[in-house]
Parts: C-alpha cells; structure tokens; sequence
C-alpha cells in the first residue's frame, strides 16, 4: 500500500465535481443531473455532451448542470471523461453515467463516503442484479458510477484513454498502485442497455464487440497483466450486497 503522504492530494480539503458523460441520452440525463445536484458532497455537475444529435445539452443545461460540448465527436467515453475532468479543478471526479435509472442523491452520497472518509481510494456502484450482485462485486469493475482522487485519473497515460475502456484504466491504476477500493450494490439502480438504445440485434453485437475489447487489454494480447486482478481483490472491500 502506497503511502497516504506521498499522494497529490495529501492534507488538502476534498472538493468533488461530478463529470457525466453523455453521448444521446436525453430520456435519462436530467434524472441523473438532479441526483447528482442532490448529492451533498458535490460542488458541481459537469455533462459532457460528446457529439449529441438530441436534446441532451439543453436538457442538461436546464436540469441544473455546467455543460461541456465535443461537437462533432463520433463518441468517446473517455475523452468525454477528459474533457470533464480538464474543466475542472477538483481534487476528486465523481463519474455518473448519463444513462442511469433510478439512481438517487442517496446513492451517490454512499459512492461518495468511503472515499472521503479516508477508507479507500476509490469507491464505486454496481447496477442491482439481485442474485447475481455477488458475482457483480468481485468482478473487475466497469461501473461508471464511481469517484476517485484526481490524480489516479492524472497517472492514466493519454494513450490509453479510449472509449469504454476507460474504467479498466483507472482499475488498473488503482491495482497496480495497491490501493484500496469499496464497492457494494446500488438498489434498485439499472440503466438503458444497448439494446434499448439500438435494437436488439445491434445491441447485443455492441455488447459483444465491448467484451471482446475488453478482454483483449489483458496479456498476452494487450497490456494488462492478469495479477493485476489479485491486487485488486487484495484491496478491496464489499458492503451491501
């Protein structure tokens, strides 16, 4: 485990901003932005609306939140999480996604807490899968419901921020940095899934191309190395399952 005095951020008051990215997603975004707005720790909500050929930014704007635009962007979940992260100066990200229902203030004041308490570096929110939560929580997390110091999304190099692999980045940071990470299960908390969003037979071949990408960053086809996963689990603590 790193020590606590070397950090960036050490001995400096948390101030946390919300980055949500948003690519169409104008049914859900103002649900999220006032859950987010209602969370007690958060300064600022920032949506990125990255290339969004809907209502998104207006109805961010109007929800309460600071919007960011990438006009023109083809969709990039972690440059919209850059671009957040770049217009801001706090010291912790909390990462919401714009696609969440049912999430409530509650829920992120409960992401929020383990972190700022000074019990991990990172404390994340898994969808509620009823029986299989279990499952959910020792697996590598792809939640983007969750909130780290900015200097664990700092130490990401440039030149892996790419689309939705971005949350297996900052897991491996936090891995590979012996870190510590919360997690435990958002009740009643899902999102709209690919194959409402595109149809059924395109949404479930998204869904594949994202695992299959996802499982090319390990060795010996990408860079991650498979202990990486022990040092998370060494780290990590679960509630509420």
């Amino acid at each position: 485990m790193s020590d606590q005095r070397d950090r960036p951020d050490a001995g400096a008051p948390a101030v946390v901003d919300v980055v949500m990215p948003a690519r169409n997603e104008a049914t859900t975004v103002a649900d999220n932005v006032a859950a987010a707005i209602g969370c007690r720790h958060v300064r600022t909500v920032i949506v990125v609306d990255d290339g969004s050929t809907d209502d998104t930014a207006r109805i961010a704007e109007q929800a309460g939140a600071r919007v960011v635009g990438r006009p023109g962007s083809a969709g990039s979940k972690a440059h919209a999480m850059d671009a957040g992260v770049q217009a801001t100066d706090a010291t912790h990200i909390l990462f919401v996604d714009a696609d969440c229902t049912g999430l409530t203030s509650a829920h992120l004041d409960a992401i929020c807490e383990p972190v700022l308490d000074g019990r991990a570096e990172m404390s994340l929110g898994a969808f509620d899968y009823g029986w299989l939560n279990w499952l959910v929580l020792v697996l590598p997390p792809l939640s983007g419901e969750r909130i780290i110091p900015r200097w664990v999304w700092d130490r990401i190099p440039v030149t892996k921020h790419a689309g939705y692999t971005i949350e297996t980045r900052i897991n491996e940071v936090i891995a590979e940095g012996r870190l510590r990470t919360h997690a435990h299960t958002m009740r009643g908390v899902s999102h709209r899934t690919k194959r409402v969003k595109f149809g059924v037979v395109d949404g479930l071949r998204r869904t594949a191309r994202m695992y299959v990408d996802l499982l090319s960053m390990l060795r010996p086809v990408g860079d991650i190395r498979w202990r990486t996963y022990w040092w998370y689990l060494r780290g990590l603590t679960i509630t509420g399952r």
